[in-house]
């Protein structure tokens, strides 16, 4: 626990010493507010049902925890580059605390941007959850930043530069955002589309947002579409999924490491 506590502990101060990067978490969700929401809101079904910068809310904090919950999994391809990462790796810990740790510590980062914004995002738009609803949104966050959190260091896992992890992220980024249901709902897509949508982790966190903070739209079909105990399953699996498949990945750079470490001796 000591070795996980310490590598969330690194990856959150390392957060929080890139200000550029802080201060473009915050406000990348209001820019989208802005320019998105007014072009949106002209063609949106049901805008004489719910104001659409309100059903943008949870969609745009599902997007926070997105972006910085697979941002911070940067720093594993950096750690790599740098020589860090090949260090844990022959440290006597498992290959699998390091997954963890890297995990745990973008969880936290999205958590912590997704808190931010939602402390002046809610406000801004006129929702106030119930004390139940917070909870849930939480536990949203938590779980989304946990899901894509895992997702994104095994993305860095077989990765073995920046350029090409930036790459993916762009690739998997935008398909991820307009299928989750943050912009549009899932019910309205083609049959394809509405099953590739059931394969996005990030819209079983959207959908479990909007059942916390748009449960007064729930009749109307805006307060989410899928089983609220649904969403929590969909996205433990697709978090422990993502933790078991990065384990090995990142052990296949400990044999290297091991491998020059012996050479050393």
């Amino acid at each position: 626990m000591r070795a996980v506590y310490g590598i969330v502990v690194r990856e959150f101060v390392r957060f929080l010493r890139q200000r550029g990067r802080a201060l473009s978490s915050v406000a990348r969700p209001f820019v989208w507010l802005i320019f998105a929401g007014a072009g949106f809101a002209a063609v949106f079904a049901g805008r004489s049902e719910i104001d659409y910068r309100l059903y943008m809310a949870p969609g745009l904090l599902g997007m926070v925890v997105m972006f910085g919950s697979l941002l911070a999994a940067l720093s594993t391809v950096i750690d790599r580059d740098a020589g860090v990462l090949r260090m844990m790796l022959v440290a006597p810990i498992r290959r699998g605390t390091v997954a963890l740790g890297k995990t745990l510590g973008a969880t936290l980062v999205g958590t912590a941007q997704a808190l931010v914004v939602a402390a002046i995002l809610l406000p801004v738009v006129g929702l106030a959850p119930t004390p139940g609803g917070a909870l849930l949104a939480l536990a949203a966050i938590v779980l989304t930043g946990l899901a894509l959190g895992a997702l994104g260091v095994l993305l860095a896992a077989g990765m073995r530069s920046i350029e090409n992890f930036a790459g993916v992220m762009n690739f998997v980024v935008f398909p991820m955002l307009f299928l989750s249901g943050a912009l549009y709902p899932v019910r309205h897509l083609g049959p394809v589309l509405h099953v590739l949508a059931h394969l996005n982790p990030l819209a079983y966190g959207v959908d479990l947002l909007k059942h916390a903070l748009l449960a007064r739209w729930a009749d109307s079909g805006y307060g989410g579409e899928l089983p609220i105990p649904l969403d929590c399953a969909a996205l433990a699996l697709f978090a422990l999924a993502g933790l078991a498949a990065a384990g090995p990945l990142l052990a296949r750079e400990g044999g290297v490491a091991r491998a020059a470490f012996r050479e050393q001796r």
